[in-house]
């Protein structure tokens, strides 16, 4: 048999070797490999949130997406604000619910940027191939419903959109009416099973404060991808990493891309 086997040996294709050489190098390369969350734009960037400077200012610092805020005003069109009044945000007063899409395309921020429609929003996502997670501040009326949808469809934005809310309503009507969208529940505060968050879409956008391995498997598990918020430092950003989160959501996007660069260490390759 010692001798069968020297035989097949010296007349093995000259490729085997090199084929089992391959296959060490990648298996070593799996060990090595390192998993670096995706970057997302919280707001665009805090210095210009909710606004198209905003928004591509987290582009050009690296970016793979971006999170943004939409209200809708009085005659139904949605907009960018975080907040339910343009107050904070702008050098204007009132309720983005009270005005008009003409007066609050007038208003300025306090840095001269105006408030961008969701449309408007949208189209830079498409133009720089942005993930574009959209947070639905309210629940939407069957026709704000109908006009986000309307949006999303004519800027063909639908590959790159997921729908998100703090409201679990919200989620569920956008998953009744337009079940091809991704969606995500937004979740804080106490712990969350990857099975109830599948009720609510293929991705869990979930507090830093929530995310661990085992929660992240869980998650995983459950077909879902785990982006977490709002993470602005390097140990929070090493604990997402740590986890295995997909994304993070951050209002620094470019410090957090010079931290991914060296997030690895030596000898391993960064997989972002």
């Amino acid at each position: 048999m010692a001798a069968a086997v020297t035989l097949m040996s010296a007349c093995s294709p000259p490729w085997a070797d090199d084929s089992a050489a391959a296959a060490e190098t990648t298996a070593a390369a799996a060990v090595s490999r390192c998993t670096v969350p995706q970057v997302i734009g919280h707001r665009g960037t805090p210095e210009d949130e909710n606004t198209l400077r905003g928004l591509e200012d987290a582009a050009n610092a690296g970016a793979s997406g971006v999170e943004f805020d939409v209200w809708w005003t009085q005659d139904g069109v949605p907009v960018l604000s975080h907040d339910p009044t343009v107050d904070r945000t702008t050098t204007g007063h009132g309720p983005v619910a009270g005005m008009t899409s003409a007066q609050v395309r007038a208003l300025r921020t306090k840095r001269g940027e105006p408030v961008p429609t969701l449309e408007e929003a949208l189209r830079v996502a498409v133009e720089r191939r942005l993930t574009a997670m959209v947070e639905l501040k309210p629940t939407p009326t069957p026709s704000q419903l109908r006009s986000l949808l309307s949006v999303i469809r004519a800027t063909g934005a639908a590959p790159y959109v997921v729908v998100h809310s703090f409201n679990a309503d919200a989620v569920k009507a956008v998953r009744r009416a337009a079940p091809e969208l991704r969606t995500a529940l937004t979740h804080q505060k106490t712990k969350i099973s990857g099975a109830e968050a599948a009720r609510y879409g293929t991705s869990l956008n979930v507090s830093r404060f929530l995310v661990t391995p085992d929660a992240v498997q869980d998650w995983h598990s459950a077909g879902l991808k785990v982006y977490t918020w709002t993470a602005n430092w390097p140990p929070a950003w090493e604990k997402a990493k740590a986890a295995g989160v997909d994304a993070v959501l951050t209002d620094r996007v470019g410090p957090y891309k010079e931290w991914a660069r060296t997030a690895c260490g030596a000898g391993t390759t960064a997989a972002p």
